[in-house]
């Protein structure tokens, strides 16, 4: 296990001071909510970790709510800190809103590939990243993989000048928000659980987000063109209450990390396969899928986001040591 993935791990062992004697021996049950339906990655993840929580035998139960049953990103994270919701998996975009340092990850085009976002992860920016989530009440169970973010719309979008003042959903993120408004859309913020309606209403003409979550969530059958961007390379924050952690004995503490950094390398690697096979499932259902023709001009329109946001997402330093991991 590399040595930044054994920090998160000891991170999430011994954040919060010793549970009280007298709750060492009791069973636990942990509430897992997420936004997403349970054929997606982040659902059988949660299945995973449920699982070898069972085999651990360490007397913790976990329920998993899917489809934003415990309500959405944000809300999520305000479940952690008020101790309503146990664990949850959110973007750190959305994380962003809590540890401003995560909005580094919501610069466009930063990292080259999955496995340059991996190495990150894996590193000591990582593991201080965690550090961080511990300071708010936020317990890293560790970080997965959330997809490539692309483009999807009700009409072809082929070049920069096609998305001249299409309204697109986007993630409820300011530098995300920032990034479509430099590329000449109208960015749009609505909460996961509203895209759908929003769509086909056409209270937008489309949206960005991954290929894996636009068919989980049908939204092929509202927007059929689909362009590929890689934009983002999205990093996902697998967390536990700080709350829920003390509730838990030092030997149900361990067993949760533990559970956690197994089930966040299986939805690693189940996601780059699904992604793998995705646009061929998609085209052969009717979907367009899109290269860009002009991907240049693309990047060299959101460098200004760059320079607007720097200083807020932790210094122009951190950005370098992500863009040399």
């Amino acid at each position: 296990m590399p040595l930044a993935r054994r920090s998160v791990l000891s991170l999430a062992v011994a954040a919060l001071p010793a549970a009280p004697a007298v709750l060492r021996a009791q069973p636990a049950t942990l509430r897992f909510g997420h936004v997403l339906q349970p054929d997606h990655p982040y659902h059988k993840m949660a299945e995973r970790f449920a699982e070898l929580l069972r085999q651990a035998e360490a007397a913790v139960t976990v329920q998993i709510f899917p489809g934003g049953q415990l309500g959405n990103e944000r809300t999520l994270i305000e479940g952690l800190q008020l101790g309503s919701v146990d664990v949850t998996t959110v973007t750190s975009a959305v994380t962003g809103n809590f540890v401003p340092e995560f909005n580094v990850f919501n610069l466009p085009f930063l990292f080259r590939d999955t496995a340059h976002l991996f190495a990150v992860m894996d590193s000591p920016v990582g593991a201080g990243l965690a550090e961080k989530l511990a300071a708010r009440g936020l317990v890293a169970l560790g970080f997965g993989y959330g997809g490539a973010r692309d483009l999807y719309t009700s009409r072809p979008v082929r070049r920069l000048a096609d998305l001249a003042g299409m309204r697109i959903r986007t993630i409820e993120n300011p530098i995300v928000v920032d990034t479509w408004r430099a590329l000449g859309a109208v960015p749009t913020p609505i909460p996961w659980n509203d895209v759908f309606l929003s769509l086909r209403n056409r209270v937008v003409d489309g949206a960005e987000g991954t290929g894996v979550s636009y068919k989980s969530m049908g939204f092929d059958r509202l927007s059929p063109f689909f362009t590929r961007l890689d934009y983002l390379l999205s990093w996902h924050n697998v967390m536990l209450s700080g709350i829920a952690q003390q509730r838990l004995s030092p030997a149900q503490r361990e067993a949760v990390a533990r559970a956690g950094a197994a089930a966040v390398q299986f939805e690693r690697e189940l996601f780059v396969a699904e992604e793998r096979a995705l646009f061929e499932d998609l085209a052969r259902g009717g979907v367009t899928v899109i290269a860009v023709e002009d991907r240049d001009a693309w990047a060299a329109a959101v460098q200004p986001v760059y320079a607007r946001n720097a200083a807020r997402v932790g210094g122009q330093e951190l950005i370098d040591r992500i863009r040399a991991a």
